[in-house]
C-alpha cells in the first residue's frame, strides 16, 4: 500500500500526518519518500520490501481501542475497554514500549481475559522492543503475553489487530510474526 499525493509517494507504512492544514502535511519521517509522480511518469526510487496481504473475510471490524500510556496512568482506561467488550488493546507506551506499573496491571488483566494486547509507541521513530526487565517494560509486558507492535505506531498497530483478529489470529506468536514483517 502506498500514498501517492503532492507528487511524492509514500509507502503506507511508515507515512503520517504532519500538519493539520497543510496540503504537503505527509511525511515518511527518517525512511522518505518511495517515488515521484512526474507528468511524463512515475519514477520509484525503490520498493518497500515490507509489505503484507491480509484478507477481509467478514463485514464488521473487531473492536480494538487504543490506551495510551502517560505519566500518572491509572490502567483504568485499559480495564474498562476490557470489560466494555473490546476484542483487542493497543497500547500507546512511553519510548521502546514502556509504561507505569498501573498500565502493566491494566496489560495482563487483558491478557488473562484472553484479550490480545499490542504495544506500541508515541514516539515517531524507532521501534518497541522487549528490551527494559523493570515491571512495565518491554521485556515484562512480552513475557506477560503483549505484542510488540515493532515500528508501527498506535493507529496502524490497531489496523493491523483488527485485520489479524477477524481472520482469527489471536495467539501471541502469530500475532507478533505478524507485526515483524
Amino acid at each position: 500500500m502506498l500514498l501517492a499525493m503532492n507528487n511524492q509517494i509514500n509507502s503506507a507504512r511508515y507515512v503520517t500526518k504532519t500538519h493539520t492544514a497543510n496540503v504537503e502535511t505527509f511525511n515518511s519521517g527518517i525512511f522518505g519518500i518511495i517515488g515521484e509522480v512526474y507528468q511524463d511518469r512515475i519514477f520509484y526510487a525503490y520498493n518497500p520490501i515490507r509489505r503484507q496481504y491480509i484478507k477481509i473475510k467478514s463485514d464488521k471490524m473487531p473492536t480494538v481501542d487504543i490506551v495510551a500510556m502517560y505519566g500518572g496512568a491509572d490502567g483504568i482506561a485499559l480495564k474498562s475497554a476490557v470489560d466494555r467488550g473490546a476484542d483487542g488493546i493497543v497500547v500507546q507506551a512511553l519510548g521502546m514500549g514502556n509504561m507505569n506499573e498501573s498500565m502493566y496491571e491494566g496489560v495482563k488483566y487483558a491478557i488473562s481475559k484472553n484479550i490480545p494486547v499490542v504495544i506500541s509507541t508515541r514516539v515517531l521513530n524507532g521501534r518497541v522492543m522487549g528490551s527494559y526487565g523493570f515491571i512495565g517494560g518491554g521485556k515484562t509486558t512480552v513475557d506477560a503475553g503483549a505484542v510488540m507492535a515493532d515500528d508501527l505506531r498506535a493507529q496502524k498497530a490497531r489496523i493491523l489487530l483488527m485485520l489479524l483478529l477477524q481472520q482469527g489470529t489471536k495467539d501471541q506468536k502469530s500475532l507478533q510474526q505478524a507485526f515483524d514483517k
